[in-house]
């Protein structure tokens, strides 16, 4: 899946072992809950966190774990 770093200001690509899948909750109760793929990797010798927000159908077909 492909990221975008603010930091490098670069997309990288990263391979699905290093994603995992994140819901996240805006607002109180429920709220409006925002579906997002996240990674954190070691490119050009720096540790990045990446998130990528996505659509809720995305989310259910990746096939990786939940944090």
């Amino acid at each position: 899946m492909e990221f975008y770093s603010v930091k490098h200001r670069e997309k990288i690509n990263v391979a699905d072992n290093d994603i995992k899948k994140r819901k996240f909750n805006s607002g109180e109760g429920e709220g409006r809950i925002r579906y997002a793929a996240v990674a954190e990797v070691t490119y050009k010798g720096d540790k990045v966190k990446l998130t990528k927000f996505i659509n809720k159908a995305t989310y259910e077909d990746l096939k990786v774990p939940e944090v």
